[in-house]
């Protein structure tokens, strides 16, 4: 008797999941939040946007343009991580929709306008592609609007008004302890070309050598120059060395001519070529003042540019030849780096005195500016993005609190369905389909 009601419970159930697909293979959500559920289209749009980010970082960074999954980020397997990265991001999506309700804010309508634009221009030129993805044009809009809620909430806290505004006082104070200013000018050395096995040849060798004795040379003559000048004056020694760069290009040019029109002045032309490498600037980051200022630690700046006059005025740029940098916030990876290590030169380093320093990449003239020469003014020009740097970790641990607070169950059916190599390989298969169409 016992076997047979057995039996008759599981054919019953059996039964309910064959007329219900919601209630045991519903693979259309990914999580419940409550009662409500959270589209699966979202998951799947946090995972594809965090891959194609990774997958453009290992490019540039390593020169990967395959074999994605054998990689690991931040020390997981990558189909790993994109899974961890995907979940969170969702959990955080319905964590800040939530609070935002709880707050009664709302967004505007041009926020939603702008939302509703990008979406058209998207689904223009992508909707195809998402949509063969499982990602419905709605879900789109849903995660852009996540996205929108998530600025405002910070803004919310932070910004002036905000629950916990940051005072210019405060900002400033951040400003003094963790950035540098400073100036440079760099002479590029020359790497020995190699051979077919890789290795380097003798006269390659010696060609590189006398080169980077000759900017080594360059760079220590400009250094003296540098002597006793402040850091507000080192704008006249860049002059002069920019104008040392421009002759060395013209002339270069002009040997470089010179050969294509007689083959006896082609050896002379390369000579030249090699000659000039300490002006090469392909060592930084920046192309037209590269020659000027090196690019450190673009990620920990507030601004790319440190800019702070209008781009439309005719009055020139006081601070076109320093940076501003927050080595404060750099991690130990980071410190590690060469531009962390330029970093903790200047960190060290004396205000208003020229300094030598020296890299596998280049040979150096750095010098200090004192911080609190301009702390107020770039505080006041680049609040927005010190906001952020000052208080995003403080945010996230808010945002994190709020996850857990929420009543979440996943749906662990669609996290097995909707995996990274299922969504990389429907991409590889979308656009090998279309480019050969």
């Amino acid at each position: 008797m016992a076997k047979a009601k057995k039996i008759t419970a599981a054919l019953t159930a059996a039964l309910l999941c064959t007329a219900s697909l919601t209630a045991c293979s519903d693979t259309s959500y990914v999580m419940t939040v409550g009662d409500s559920k959270i589209n699966a289209g979202i998951y799947i749009y946090n995972e594809l946007t965090e891959m194609s980010y990774q997958m453009t970082m290992m490019y540039y960074q390593k020169g990967i343009k395959k074999d994605y999954f054998d990689q690991k980020v931040d020390g997981k397997a990558f189909d790993e991580y994109l899974s961890d990265y995907a979940l969170t991001a969702t959990k955080e999506y319905a964590a800040v929709v939530d609070k935002f309700n709880e707050l009664g804010l709302t967004l505007s309508d041009e926020d939603i306008k702008s939302i509703n634009d990008s979406i058209s221009s998207t689904w223009d030129s992508q909707g195809e592609f998402y949509e063969s993805e499982g990602i419905s044009k709605e879900s789109v809009k849903l995660a852009l609007k996540g996205s929108k809620m998530r600025e405002e909430l910070f803004d919310h806290y932070y910004a002036e008004g905000g629950e916990e505004a940051v005072s210019d006082d405060e900002m400033v104070k951040y400003l003094d302890d963790n950035y540098l200013r400073y100036k440079s000018i760099s002479f590029a050395k020359t790497k020995a070309s190699t051979d077919s096995s890789s290795s380097a040849t003798d006269s390659s060798t010696d060609s590189a050598d006398a080169a980077n004795e000759e900017a080594k040379a360059k760079r220590d003559e400009f250094l003296e120059k540098a002597q006793g000048v402040s850091f507000d004056d080192f704008d006249r020694i860049i002059d002069e060395y920019n104008d040392y760069v421009a002759s060395k290009k013209a002339t270069n040019s002009s040997s470089a001519t010179d050969s294509d029109s007689s083959a006896s002045d082609s050896s002379t032309a390369s000579d030249d070529t090699s000659s000039v490498s300490d002006i090469d600037t392909s060592s930084t980051a920046s192309d037209d003042t590269s020659s000027v200022s090196d690019s450190t630690a673009g990620s920990s700046s507030a601004s790319d540019s440190d800019s702070s006059t209008d781009s439309s005025s005719s009055e020139p740029d006081p601070y076109a030849n320093e940076k501003m940098m927050n080595y404060g916030a750099m991690d130990d990876s980071q410190k590690d780096t060469a531009n962390g290590k330029i970093l903790k030169e200047v960190s060290g380093m004396s205000t208003d005195v020229a300094t030598a320093y020296e890299d596998d990449n280049a040979y150096y003239i750095l010098i200090k500016g004192d911080i609190k020469g301009r702390d107020a003014e770039y505080a006041k020009d680049n609040h927005e993005d010190l906001l952020k740097e000052m208080k995003s970790d403080e945010f996230q641990k808010k945002l994190t609190s709020w996850v857990e607070k929420l009543d979440i169950k996943v749906n662990n059916k669609a996290i097995k369905r909707y995996t990274p190599k299922v969504v990389y390989d429907k991409q590889t298969e979308y656009y090998s389909k279309n480019n050969n169409s």
